[in-house]
């Protein structure tokens, strides 16, 4: 007698809706505003928030600083309009790293989901797979189940219990 082994392949593909992440992005920046409007944080001038900064009554922290001491030479700066176009190019610097470090952690963000999507379309594909698997092997096993009924029945023609 020859033993008969099969071999399946099992493949599972899943795919990801990506429309829950975006309205849950949405909703936590509602709550944020939120937070903020409350007065349970404290929005800050600059137009950004680091955690390295710390807003208190007015005066900004420094959690911990990487600043080498240099010496800084004397400086005169003179009228409104120096001061002015000094803010507004530090504005726009710490507005442009926010920027630039808010892109990045998006598209870090981006391939960790299309990650999950490649391994959920995997996943799926296999469940599939393991589903065809499964419905074939009890049709097959119906099919066995039907023939020894029908011998068993072959069998009792004729006699009664």
């Amino acid at each position: 007698m020859s033993d008969k082994k099969e071999i399946a392949t099992l493949s599972i593909k899943i795919s990801v809706d990506s429309t829950d992440l975006d309205k849950l992005e949405v909703q936590l920046k509602r709550i944020e505003g939120l937070i903020v409007s409350t007065g349970l944080k404290e929005p800050t001038s600059v137009g950004f928030s680091a955690d390295k900064f710390f807003i208190t009554n007015g005066q900004v922290f420094i959690d911990s600083s990487y600043i080498t001491p240099a010496p800084i030479p004397r400086l005169k700066i003179k009228g409104i309009a120096i001061d002015n176009a000094m803010r507004q190019a530090a504005k726009e610097g710490a507005e442009g790293g926010f920027l630039t470090a808010t892109t990045k952690t998006e598209t870090d963000e981006q391939r960790r989901i299309k990650g999950l999507e490649t391994k959920f379309s995997l996943l799926q594909s296999s469940m599939e797979s393991i589903q065809q698997t499964m419905a074939d092997s009890d049709r097959a096993f119906a099919a066995s189940l039907e023939r020894v009924h029908a011998d068993i029945q072959s069998a009792k023609s004729g006699w009664q219990l």
